[in-house]
C-alpha cells in the first residue's frame, strides 16, 4: 500500500566522509517530527514533507551522529542534502557524540567527497550542464569532455585515439557497434535529453572491460527520479546551407516521414536466388527486374526546417518503510533535411563536385523502473532508438584517366535501430555494508540497406559524341543495386560481491566479479542489377542516352533488352560467433587517511568463430589476456590529490574487420576490405595526474599520460588508377604521449559584488605526440616513411567554454569553442599519401529563458563559424595542406589532392519546453 505524498521532498545520499564509499542502512530523521527514512543500497534516501524549516539528524553504528541545520522545505521543490558521515573514533564507541553542520556545508562536502575520491583518472559532464549546452545527440555531447573530440559528429575519440580504442557502456551494459564495417559506436543516436551524467574513465579497474586504451564511455540515462513531473518540448531549426534550397530525393514512400519505410523498397519475397539468377531466361528475367521498385525519378523540394519534438514522464512512489517505487519515460522524435553542397573531391584523375541530400528521421524511446527496499534495488531500463537516412548523390564532374564527363546517381535508404534492455540488482548483504549486485542485459542492433542503387553514365570526349551512355553493360559493384541486412544480438551477464574490510586501522575492500558476453551477427550483401544485353532483339544503344526517371522504365525492361545479373559472392556473407569471458579481483587499499591504492587484476578469454556463406572460410582466433591494473592516489590537501596509475588493456578488431569480404563505398570511391589475419592489440598505459578543487563544481587538474602499443590497428588506402582500396592491418608497434589540463572555475573571485559572480569558464587542452613504427617495405607518395603519426589521432585539442547565470537563474547564456589538430585519416600505401583531416574551428551559442517554473524557451546557435571539413592526400608529404591549381583538367600527381571538402553551414535551433 502507497503512502500519502507531501508537496515537498527532502532527498540526498549518505557517504563516508573518508571514502567517498556510499553507506547502506544510515538512518536518517527530521527532528521533532515523525518523518524519517534509511538510506538504501546506494546511499540514497527520499522523505516526503510539508513545508518548513527542520533539522535532519543522521545516525549509522560505529559512525559519529551529525545534525544538519537549515533544511528548508518549499512548496513542491524538492530539497537535496548530501551528508558525510565519520566512523567514531576508539574513544567514541561508548559515549554519543553529535556532530553539528549547515546545509550548505554538507552539500559542499559531499561534493567534494565525490570528487576526490574516485578510483581512477576520469572525467564526466553532468544533465544540468548536458542542459545548457546546444547539444542534441550524445555525440555532441562528448566533444565538451576533457580530452575528448568527436569524428564524423559521432565516433568518440579520446586522448587522441580512434573508436576502435574506446568502449561503449549503457548503464553498465557493454553497447555493441553501430556501424556494419568499423568497431564503433555511433553516439548521434542517443537524444540528449534522455542522459542523466556521462562518465568517461581513462585508467582501468578490475571491474572495467579490458579491450579499450583511450577510455570507457558510460552514460547513464534517467533513472528513478525524486517528483513527479511532465514535460514536452517543441522545437525547430534552420540550416543556412540546407533549409530553403533545392532538396533532392529518390523514391518517397507515404511512412518515410516517421522513419519506417513501408517496404516497397525491399526485395520481393519471391525474387529469384543468387543461385538460380545464372539459369534464367530472357522472359524470367524480364518478370524479376519488373518485380524490383524501378522508380528512378529525382523527386524536388524545398528542404524544411528541422524538427525536434521530445515528451517526457517521470513518477515517484512512497511505499511503507521507506521503500520507493518510481519510473522514468520519454520519447523524442527529430527530422532534418540537410544538404553537403558542393562537396569537392579532387584526386589522382578525378575532379567531380558531389551534392549530397540527406533525408533523416530519428525516433527514440526510454522507460526506466527502479524498486528500492530495505537494503535492495531492482532496475529495469529499456532504451530503443531508431535511425531513418535516406541519402541521395549526384557526382559531376571529369573522369581523367578515362577522357570522360562523369555523371554518378547514388540512392541509398540506411535503416539503423538500437534496442537495449537491461535488468540489474544490488542488494546488501547482512547488517554491514557487503553487497551483491548483478546485471543481465540483451541489446539487439539492426543496420538495414533495402535497395542501395547506383547508376554511372559518361561520355567520352575522344568520340565526338556528347550524348551520356550509361555505364550499364556490365555489373559492378560501383554500379548495382545492393540489398544489405545486419542483425546482431549481444547478451551480457555479470556478478560482483564486495566485502569492506578493515586493516591498517582504515576501511579496505575486496571486489570479485565475474563477466559474460555472447555477441552473435548474421550479416548479407547481395549484389545485383540490370546489363544491357548488345544480342538481343530489340538492342538499340540510344536506350542507354535515356536520362535516369526512364532508363528503367517499364517498357525498355519488357522489350527483353536488360538481363538480370547476380554478382554476389560466397564472402558478401558471413555469420560470427564471439564470446568473451573474464574475471577479476579487486582491491581496494587505505593505507593512511591520505595514501590509498586500488588494485587488481582482469582475465578475459575472447574467441570467435566467423565463416563465410559456405562456411569455407574460417576464422577462430582464441585470446587470453591477464589485464593487470594499479591506481595510486594521496591526497596533498583536503582539495587537492595526486594520481599515478598503470594498466594492461586490449584492443580487438571489429568482425566486419577480420571478415574476408569487401564493399564498395561510394561517396569514397574505394572498396573496403576485411583481413582474416588481423591480431588483437595490446597496450601498456601509464598515467600522472595533479587535481585541485577550489571550490564545489571547479576543477584545476594537469595530466601526463604514456601508451605503449603492440600490433596496433589500422586502416591504410592503396590502389591505382582512381580505384582505391581501404584494409585494416596490424603495424608492428607504436607509442603515444601526452599532456592535458583542464580548469573549471567561477569568474566571482575577481569581483563578488559584480556580474561576475554568475559568470564561469572552463577550458580543457591537450597536447598528444605519437609515433608508429613503420616496415621498411612501406612508402607514402613515392618517399619512404619509417614513422608517422597515430591514425585518428589530433596532436592537440582544445574545448572552452563562457557561461552566465543571472536573474535568479532564468537567463542562461552558454558560448563553446572547440578545435582539434590535423588527424591522420588513412594511412598512405605506395602513390598514395597520407589522408588527413585538417583543423576547423566550432563556435556554438546557447540563450534561454525561464519565463517561470513552468516555461522555457532556448535558443542554439551551432557551427557559428561554418569553416570546411576538408579530408587531403598528402602528396608531397610535408603535413601542410596546399590547394593546387588544376589546368586542363589535369592534377598534379606531386602535390596535395582534396579527398573531400564542403562546407556544413551554421545551424539555428528554437525549442520551447512546457513542464506540468
Amino acid at each position: 500500500m502507497m503512502t500519502q505524498a507531501f508537496a515537498g521532498k527532502i532527498t540526498g545520499k549518505i557517504t563516508d566522509e573518508k571514502t567517498g564509499e556510499t553507506v547502506i542502512g544510515a538512518v536518517i530523521t527530521v527532528k521533532n517530527t515523525e518523518k524519517g527514512s534509511v538510506s538504501d543500497v546506494d546511499g540514497n534516501y527520499v522523505i516526503d514533507i510539508a513545508d518548513g524549516s527542520y533539522v535532519l539528524e543522521v545516525k549509522y553504528l560505529g559512525y559519529t551522529t551529525k545534525e544538519i541545520e537549515g533544511v528548508v522545505v518549499k512548496g513542491e521543490e524538492v530539497t537535496t542534502a548530501n551528508v558525510t558521515i565519520k566512523e567514531a573514533g576508539s574513544s567514541q564507541t561508548l559515549k554519543e557524540v553529535v556532530v553539528r553542520s549547515s546545509l550548505k556545508k554538507e552539500n559542499i562536502s559531499a561534493l567534494y567527497t565525490i570528487q576526490k575520491n574516485a578510483a581512477s583518472v576520469s572525467d564526466g559532464i553532468s544533465a544540468d550542464v548536458i542542459r545548457r549546452s546546444p547539444d542534441r545527440s550524445t555525440g555532441e555531447v562528448l566533444k565538451r569532455v576533457s580530452g575528448t573530440t568527436i569524428q564524423d559528429n559521432k565516433f568518440v575519440i579520446v586522448r587522441g585515439l580512434s573508436d576502435r580504442y574506446n568502449t561503449a557502456l549503457i548503464d553498465n551494459a557493454i553497447l555493441p557497434s553501430t556501424e556494419p564495417n568499423r568497431k564503433a559506436f555511433s553516439f548521434d543516436i542517443i537524444p540528449s535529453a534522455m542522459i542523466d551524467n556521462i562518465v568517461i574513465t581513462k585508467s582501468a579497474t578490475p571491474d572495467l572491460p579490458g579491450d579499450f586504451a583511450g577510455g570507457v564511455i558510460n552514460i547513464l540515462t534517467k533513472e528513478t527520479p525524486d517528483k513527479n513531473y511532465n514535460t514536452i518540448s517543441l522545437g525547430t531549426s534552420y540550416n543556412t546551407a540546407s533549409t530553403g534550397k533545392v532538396f533532392k530525393s529518390g523514391y518517397r514512400s507515404s511512412t518515410d516521414f516517421l522513419g519506417f519505410d513501408d517496404g516497397a523498397r525491399k526485395m520481393p519475397s519471391n525474387f529469384p536466388s543468387q543461385q538460380s539468377v545464372q539459369g534464367l531466361t530472357r522472359q524470367q528475367s524480364i518478370v524479376a527486374l519488373n518485380s524490383l521498385n524501378n522508380n528512378f525519378t529525382v523527386k524536388e523540394h524545398t528542404a524544411l526546417p528541422g524538427i525536434n519534438l521530445q515528451a517526457a514522464m517521470g513518477r515517484a512512489y512512497a511505499l511503507k518503510n521507506s521503500n520507493k517505487l518510481g519510473f522514468s519515460a520519454a520519447i523524442t522524435y527529430n527530422h532534418t533535411e540537410n544538404i553537403k553542397p558542393s562537396l569537392l573531391r579532387q584526386y589522382d584523375n578525378l575532379n567531380v563536385v558531389d551534392n549530397v541530400y540527406n533525408y533523416s528521421t530519428n525516433l527514440g524511446a526510454l522507460l526506466n523502473v527502479g524498486y528500492y527496499f530495505g537494503g535492495n534495488k531492482i532496475l529495469f531500463k529499456s532504451l530503443y532508438n531508431r535511425i531513418f537516412d535516406d541519402n541521395f548523390l549526384y557526382r559531376e564532374g571529369y573522369n581523367i584517366g578515362t577522357s570522360a564527363n562523369v555523371r554518378y546517381y547514388a540512392f541509398d535508404l540506411v535503416q539503423k535501430s538500437l534496442l537495449k534492455t537491461s535488468l540489474e540488482g544490488e542488494h546488501q548483504l547482512g547488517k554491514g555494508q557487503s553487497k551483491f549486485g548483478w546485471l543481465l542485459s540483451f541489446n539487439n542492433v539492426i543496420n538495414d540497406q533495402p535497395d542501395q542503387r547506383k547508376v554511372a553514365y559518361s561520355t567520352s570526349l575522344s568520340t565526338g559524341d556528347n550524348a551520356y551512355y550509361a555505364d550499364n553493360t556490365t555489373l559492378g559493384k560501383a554500379n548495382n543495386r545492393l540489398f544489405s541486412y545486419l542483425n546482431e544480438d549481444i547478451y551480457n551477464g555479470s556478478a560482483y560481491y564486495a566485502l569492506p574490510f578493515k586493516m591498517f586501522n582504515n576501511k579496505n575492500s575486496l571486489k570479485v566479479g565475474v563477466f559474460g558476453q555472447q555477441r552473435t551477427r548474421d550479416f548479407y550483401n547481395r549484389y545485383l542489377g540490370p546489363t544491357y544485353d548488345y544480342l538481343a532483339p530489340n538492342a538499340n544503344n540510344e536506350d542507354r542516352t535515356r536520362d535516369l526517371e526512364h532508363l528503367y522504365s517499364a517498357d525498355v525492361i519488357n522489350s527483353g533488352v536488360y538481363r538480370l545479373e547476380d554478382i554476389t559472392s560466397d564472402d558478401d556473407a558471413y555469420k560470427a560467433t564471439a564470446t568473451t569471458l573474464a574475471g577479476y579481483a579487486m582491491f581496494d587499499n587505505k593505507f593512511t587517511d591520505k595514501l590509498r591504492l586500488v588494485w587488481g587484476a582482469r582475465f578475459e578469454s575472447y574467441s570467435l568463430d566467423l565463416r563465410n556463406r559456405t562456411g569455407a572460410v574460417h576464422v577462430n582466433p582464441v585470446w587470453n589476456d591477464l589485464l593487470p591494473s594499479a591506481n595510486f592516489s594521496y591526497s596533498l590537501t583536503e582539495k587537492a590529490n595526486i594520481r599515478a596509475s598503470y594498466f594492461r588493456s586490449v584492443a580487438r578488431p571489429e568482425l566486419r574487420e577480420v571478415a574476408p569480404m569487401s564493399y564498395y563505398d561510394y561517396e569514397m570511391n574505394a572498396v573496403v576490405n576485411g583481413n582474416p589475419d588481423l591480431q588483437r592489440s595490446l597496450i601498456d598505459n601509464f598515467d600522472l595526474r595533479y587535481e585541485w578543487f577550489p571550490n564545489p563544481g571547479e576543477i584545476l587538474s594537469a595530466s601526463v599520460f604514456y601508451k605503449q602499443f603492440t600490433n596496433t590497428l589500422e586502416n591504410y588506402i592503396y590502389g591505382d588508377n582512381s580505384s582505391y582500396d581501404v584494409k585494416p592491418m596490424n603495424y608492428k608497434s607504436a607509442r603515444n604521449i601526452g599532456v592535458e589540463a583542464e580548469i573549471r572555475k567561477s569568474l566571482g573571485f575577481i569581483s563578488e559584488n559584480s556580474f561576475l559572480k554568475d559568470m564561469s569558464f572552463y577550458v580543457n587542452a591537450a597536447y598528444i605526440k605519437s609515433v608508429v613504427k613503420m616496415d621498411s617495405f612501406q612508402n607514402v607518395a613515392a618517399k619512404a616513411i619509417d614513422e608517422r603519426q597515430l591514425s585518428g589521432q589530433s596532436p592537440y585539442t582544445i574545448n572552452a567554454s563562457l557561461s552566465y547565470a543571472g536573474m535568479e537563474g532564468k537567463l542562461n547564456l552558454n558560448v563553446l569553442y572547440n578545435v582539434i589538430g590535423q588527424r591522420l585519416y588513412y594511412v598512405g600505401q605506395g602513390r598514395l599519401g597520407n589522408v588527413y583531416e585538417s583543423p576547423r574551428n566550432l563556435l556554438d551559442f546557447q540563450a534561454s529563458y525561464a519565463v517561470n517554473k513552468r516555461s522555457e524557451f532556448r535558443l542554439n546557435v551551432k557551427d557559428i563559424l561554418s569553416n570546411p571539413y576538408r579530408y587531403y592526400f598528402d602528396q608531397d608529404s610535408d603535413g601542410k595542406f596546399v590547394k593546387q591549381t588544376i589546368s586542363n583538367q589535369q592534377i598534379d600527381n606531386q602535390k596535395d589532392w582534396v579527398f573531400q571538402q564542403y562546407r556544413p553551414g551554421t545551424t539555428f535551433s528554437l525549442t520551447y519546453t512546457y513542464k506540468f
